[in-house]
């Protein structure tokens, strides 16, 4: 196919690819153009009623065409309101056509029931309209002429007993009447609305103008009054002239008009139809004639839209396959192969071209040829040190020879990337493990440094509470303020010495099942000088029954003690605090409540951080290292357990741990009942 041709052939698609049809055009008409659209359809139905009854030949029982019904079709395809409102639109205009024209009531009365029934037929079998044209496709097509055929049978059936029953007509002849001349209506008329309408003619205007005064000149030539020839034939290259070069709404108008001209000349005594006898064979010579290119160049115009349709789908699969190919950023190829591996490239894009070179490429498809591998995925270093993916698949051609599928990736930067990281993955490890390493320097030293504090702690307050034996007043207050600081430096010795004792590899602690509410009990006793001296009034409200659960005492302990001692330091003199023990089925629960100033929103994610301090002013200067409740978090979880902070309804803040119940052995909930010291030995 020459370019030229090519080129003339996608212009032409291009005039049918996206076209509508004048159902989707109607929709969008606004409200006054569309009623002047269905009172115009209305009106021409109206008109074409009355002309085909008029035009009826003498003594024959049924109009040679009967364009109405087309139009009628038409415009119930075109209206926008309930089905039943057309319908009774279409019995209005047939009634008052057939009153004018002079016929009875009766007649008029069948005549409504006929047009209705054959519409009603017709919708059903042609089914919703969709947004393309149904004639757009030769399934479309079929489904329509199955529709038209259904619908021209049903007139037939009950014209024929119209007519016998109103004149005892012969049911045959009136049949033979009726159906050819609403079938070749309605598929001559109603693809008006079926067939894509075009976005312009611009460019065949000259040859359209051409097209249809020839064709229209024929027209008239066949049935001019003075021919009898049967030349009809003549017509059928010119409507394939039109079905072939121009939007199939051309062709359809032609069609339209060539169904009217020839009735009427027909009619009138002219063609070649109008030499035999009046009545049926003219009426049915007619018909069968404009049925048969009708329906052919509706099929060659449904065909042409599907070519049309397949083409552009054709160009759109070239165009994304030819794009991804040339402009891939793999290097793509297809190369020819011999037995002896000769290598000959048939096409490829630039990536390939770049990174294919003879030194490498030759050896490499002889291999695999030789291997006879079906598919190959290696790794080529070349030369100049760039590392390159080779994928690979063959086909066997008819001729014996192969052609061979090849994408090239250059992947030297992800090996250098690679590498790099196995670099840096080493690296991290060898910072990691001098961390480590430094970490337990450091907690090794902190745990030696606090060993090491006890001594001499353990004799500053021993030497300072014999002196404050014998001191007078001015000495006891100075002996006071050395006991005082030095318990608050064995205080932070212990927190020191439990947190080494926690980040050691593997912790060892005696296990057993105590009593929480005891425990608790025992540690409020022995912050009770403190919160004596401040006048701070400490709630124990303990649970009666026994509340085991599984643990070290010392972690119990510690736990109980810090979350007391650190309700009492942000509690202010005077304030409350409140021990509360609980015990379930599943879990035991403590909470410490305070009327300090709580803990706020800011702080509240941080506060079991290690070596936290809050940024309040007034809460840092409280002392304190900030490792209390991080170790207490810390031996809670080595516990099971959950620790969470709350409101307190004293003002303050509430710190909840909730710890597994233990079971007692023999029988749990019993045992621990009976008696409150459920601690092992």
């Amino acid at each position: 196919m020459t370019p030229i041709r090519q080129h003339e052939l996608q212009r032409q698609d291009a005039a049918l690819l996206g076209a509508v049809g004048l159902i989707q055009r109607s929709r969008d008409l606004q409200r006054p153009a569309y009623v002047a659209l269905v009172s115009g359809l209305a009106f021409v139905t109206f008109g074409l009623g009355f002309a085909a009854l008029a035009l009826t030949p003498a003594g024959g029982t049924a109009a040679i065409w009967w364009p109405a019904a087309g139009t009628s079709a038409l415009l119930a395809l075109l209206y926008r309101g309930p089905r039943w409102q057309v319908l009774l639109l279409v019995a209005v205009v047939a009634a008052s056509s057939n009153l004018l024209i002079g016929r009875p009531p009766v007649f008029a009365l069948w005549a409504v029931v006929i047009l209705v029934s054959e519409l009603l037929v017709f919708l059903a079998v042609l089914g919703p309209q969709g947004r393309s044209a149904m004639l757009s496709t030769t399934r479309g097509l079929t489904r329509f002429i199955l529709a038209s055929i259904a619908g021209a049978t049903v007139v037939g059936v009950i014209g024929s007993i119209a007519f016998v029953v109103l004149v005892g007509a012969d049911p045959l002849v009136t049949f033979a009447s009726l159906v050819p001349s609403h079938l070749s209506a309605l598929l001559l008329i109603v693809p008006i609305a079926l067939v894509p309408l075009p976005r312009g003619l611009s460019r065949q205007r000259i040859e359209l103008l051409v097209q249809v005064s020839l064709t229209a000149t024929v027209t008239l030539l066949v049935f001019a009054p003075f021919q009898t020839e049967a030349i009809g034939a003549l017509l059928f290259p010119f409507f394939g002239w039109a079905a072939t070069r121009f939007p199939p709404i051309v062709a359809t108008a032609e069609l339209v008009a060539l169904g009217a001209i020839g009735s009427v000349l027909t009619v009138l005594g002219g063609g070649p139809y109008a030499q035999v006898d009046p009545g049926l064979p003219a009426a049915l010579l007619v018909q069968v004639y404009l049925l048969s290119i009708a329906i052919t160049i509706h099929f060659i115009s449904s065909v042409r839209s599907e070519r049309a349709e397949l083409r552009a789908e054709n160009d759109r699969r070239n165009a994304l396959l030819r794009g991804g190919f040339v402009g891939s950023q793999v290097g793509s190829a297809f190369v020819r192969a011999d037995d002896q591996g000769e290598a000959s490239i048939l096409e490829a894009n630039d990536v390939a071209e770049a990174l294919i070179a003879p030194d490498w490429f030759r050896p490499f498809v002889a291999a695999w040829v030789a291997s006879g591998a079906e598919a190959v995925s290696t790794e080529v270093l070349l030369d100049d040190g760039r590392t390159l993916q080779v994928y690979g698949r063959r086909v066997e051609t008819a001729d014996g020879d192969t052609v061979l599928g090849v994408q090239l990736v250059d992947i030297s930067d992800f090996v250098a990337a690679q590498r790099a990281m196995v670099h840096i993955v080493e690296r991290e490890r060898t910072v990691v493990e001098e961390m480590r390493a430094l970490a337990q320097q450091k907690d090794d030293f902190v745990s030696a440094v606090s060993h090491e504090l006890r001594t001499p702690i353990t004799s500053i307050v021993g030497f300072a509470e014999e002196l404050d034996e014998t001191a007078d007043a001015t000495q006891r207050q100075a002996t006071e303020i050395i006991v005082r600081n030095a318990n608050r430096l064995t205080e932070m010795v212990e927190e020191l010495l439990e947190l080494g004792r926690m980040t050691a590899p593997n912790p060892v602690r005696e296990r057993g099942i105590h009593d929480l509410s005891q425990l608790a009990r025992e540690a409020v006793a022995d912050q009770a000088a403190t919160a004596r001296d401040r006048g701070i009034v400490v709630e124990e409200r303990l649970c009666d029954r026994v509340t085991p659960v599984e643990g070290s005492s010392g972690s119990l302990i510690r736990i109980i003690t810090n979350l007391v001692a650190n309700a009492l330091k942000f509690t202010p003199d005077g304030g409350v605090v409140r021990v509360t023990t609980a015990c379930d089925e599943h879990a035991v629960t403590l909470t410490v409540d305070d009327s300090g100033p709580g803990i706020s929103d800011a702080d509240a994610p941080h506060v079991f951080d290690r070596f936290f301090r809050s940024n309040d002013p007034v809460k840092r200067q409280t002392p304190g290292t900030g490792l209390g409740l991080s170790i207490t978090r810390s031996l809670v979880e080595l516990l099971d357990g959950t620790i969470a902070i709350e409101r307190s309804d004293l003002g303050g803040a509430r710190l909840v741990v909730r710890l597994p119940r233990a079971a007692v052995d023999g029988a749990p909930d019993a045992e621990a009942e009976k008696s409150p010291e459920v601690a092992a030995p």
